[in-house]
């Protein structure tokens, strides 16, 4: 028996080593993929940049026109005070990250090899805190303590598992994933000192729940695709758009008073200010929340 126990252990132990390779690819994906979603939400940026400031420019415009063109910038301004509350924040918190002692150097070394740009893009692409608030809503610490939450920092302080120095484990919170088993796998050793059949049933149990969230963090990265693909298109599809408009209105000095009359033009108009304004609502929009 305690040979047959020697061999199931050794078959856990490598059924949750390549359990936990598969889990680091995916999860090494799933940031690839965040960062690809963020450049090209930054570049939309832009386009609806270009696009407010053309609008902003009309001459005589109403007041309903006035509103929609204001709720563009509000929109377009979340996403760049999340970015700056983020960049601002995360350093800090790497800086401090000491002061929660062990569990606390942990959490900086994670969060540090994962890199400021992988770590922003992670919280503007989930951009949901634990507890139910966007990060762009929120301000200073608030913004960085729910971002880190998902890299592990936050889930250490919180008394979650987080992630160690070495592991590529994310401690993912909310709708895209959450901690595995409460605690930090380091590895193979941690059933090393276990006695076989248990070493064995520890084994198995934790690849299990490794695979259940690598199959999360594989469909999350199908859906950040998809997201990205949206994204370009409507990034597109915008800049056609305004210099359709551009083109129409250039004719009448851009003074909403001298085509008011003309249906083609003010229908176009109507047009371009609702897609920009769904495409600033697209850049806030984390992934997981409704379309």
């Amino acid at each position: 028996m305690s040979l047959f126990n020697g061999q199931l252990k050794r078959d856990a132990i490598a059924e949750y080593e390549s359990a936990y390779k598969k889990h680091e690819k995916s999860m090494e994906s799933l940031v690839i993929e965040s960062e690809k979603l963020q450049v090209k939400k930054e570049s939309l940026k832009e386009a609806i940049d270009y696009a407010w400031e053309f609008l902003n420019s009309m001459k005589n415009k109403p007041e309903k026109f006035l509103v929609q063109v204001e709720q563009i910038r509000i929109e377009f301004k979340k996403f760049e005070n999340a970015i700056y509350q983020i960049e601002q924040e995360f350093e800090k918190n790497i800086k401090t990250s000491a002061g929660l002692g062990a569990a606390g150097v942990a959490a900086g070394a994670g969060v540090a090899a994962l890199g400021p740009t992988a770590a922003m893009s992670l919280a503007m692409t989930f951009g949901t805190a634990s507890t139910g608030t966007a990060i762009s809503t929120l301000g200073g610490a608030a913004a960085t303590n729910a971002a880190l939450a998902w890299l592990g920092g936050g889930a250490l302080a919180a008394g979650g598992g987080g992630i160690g120095a070495g592991s590529a484990f994310l401690a993912l919170a909310g709708p895209v994933g959450w901690a595995i088993g409460g605690t930090a796998l380091a590895g193979a050793s941690l059933f090393a000192r276990s006695k076989n059949k248990k070493a064995a049933e520890e084994a198995f149990s934790k690849a299990y729940e490794i695979n259940k969230h690598t199959n999360i963090l594989e469909a999350t990265s199908k859906e950040i695709k998809s997201s990205a693909t949206i994204v370009c298109e409507t990034n597109t599809e915008l800049q056609q758009l305004v210099e359709k408009v551009q083109a129409l209105t250039k004719t009448y000095q851009n003074d909403i008073k001298n085509f008011q009359d003309n249906d083609v033009v003010m229908s176009l108009l109507m047009v371009l200010i609702n897609n920009t304004t769904s495409a600033a609502e697209l850049i806030n929009r984390p992934i997981g929340a409704e379309s």
